[in-house]
């Protein structure tokens, strides 16, 4: 993390180098990392509608029998063009099969980490949203009948990384998605008089650029302009919040879910003030925290996972905490 800071701030300056400088932090703990059983699915007929299971002992499945498991879902960012659930170029394939392994050996999440379609695929908006859906309709519908443990349900959060956050807001805001969304809200689950079954019991934005007008001229103007088309400020995650403020909405979308957007110290300001906007205009305060990681760039809290560093692993630690109080609400 020392190193951080004379990286820069702007994304493409910073995202090699910190790849570079946490690859050896991964690679000492590689095999502890891959003691997580991983086995990978399809979640849709497109070649990148994949996902990879992380599961936590058996031991920890069995002590929630009857209860609904805790399901972390990881969307990963890419700047809509590249990145992967398994990165096998960057250190030895392990990102990010070590923030599965986090959560799923320290604390009992079954963690999914998924692919989605890119604008490289053709992807048009609101694919990302669309890929978010299938997904955590996977998670309901086949995690329970491939593997014992499941069949109280599943407690899932959505945790988006970057462009991975922008399409957990598509999915969470965009009201083209409500048949979708609607499965899995809290109030879904008040109105089948239980707990059980598949919530989503809570949606973290981690470096999510909220709005785009403030991204400076370079590679990310041509698949903005492919993905969005001619508006992409309404169909951001900022533009959403903004028009279900308009409709007068008393709740956001998901209802009573919280949300938690997180935002690192040294992120560029095309991150920064985009997330400072998009808290100021979130009208529904209650559901919204806020939160600053010390010490950590745009591309480097989840490669500091799993990597046994106290002060790396800390953000990751306090959104277990954050999850667990969520659920207990």
């Amino acid at each position: 993390m020392e190193q951080l800071p004379a990286l820069g701030r702007a994304i493409y300056q910073v995202v090699g180098p910190t790849v570079q400088a946490y690859a050896p932090l991964l690679l000492a703990r590689e095999s502890e990392i891959r003691s997580t059983r991983r086995e990978e699915y399809s979640f849709g007929p497109h070649e990148r509608q994949t996902l990879d299971v992380y599961y936590p002992s058996e031991e920890t499945i069995a002590q929630q029998k009857g209860r609904p498991q805790k399901v972390l879902v990881f969307v990963h960012g890419g700047g809509f063009v590249f990145n992967s659930k398994r990165n096998e170029e960057h250190s030895g394939g392990l990102t990010y099969g070590n923030v599965a392994h986090f959560f799923a050996a320290r604390f009992g999440y079954t963690a999914v980490v998924t692919n989605y379609r890119r604008f490289d695929h053709g992807a048009v908006y609101p694919s990302g949203g669309e890929d978010v859906a299938a997904v955590l309709r996977w998670i309901a519908e086949e995690l329970p009948s491939r593997h014992a443990g499941y069949e109280a349900g599943t407690d899932i959060f959505l945790l988006g990384n970057s462009a991975g956050g922008v399409h957990a807001a598509t999915y969470a805001l965009d009201p083209a998605l409500a048949g979708a969304r609607d499965l899995f809200t809290i109030d879904a689950g008040a109105r089948r008089g239980d707990r059980t079954g598949a919530l989503l019991r809570g949606i973290v934005f981690l470096g999510m650029p909220a709005h785009f007008k403030n991204m400076p001229a370079g590679p990310m103007q041509e698949p903005l302009g492919a993905y969005y088309g001619d508006d992409h400020y309404a169909r951001s995650p900022i533009g959403l919040v903004e028009a279900a403020k308009g409709r007068g909405d008393a709740r956001p979308p998901t209802r009573g879910t919280p949300y938690l957007a997180l935002t690192s110290e040294l992120d560029p300001d095309d991150i920064l003030q985009p997330n400072q906007d998009f808290a100021e205009v979130w009208p529904w305060k209650d559901l919204l925290k806020v939160e600053s990681i010390p010490g950590h760039n745009h591309i480097s809290p989840p490669l500091g996972l799993a990597t046994g560093v106290e002060k790396e692993e800390e953000w990751g630690v306090k959104l277990a905490v954050w999850c667990e109080a969520c659920v207990k609400e």
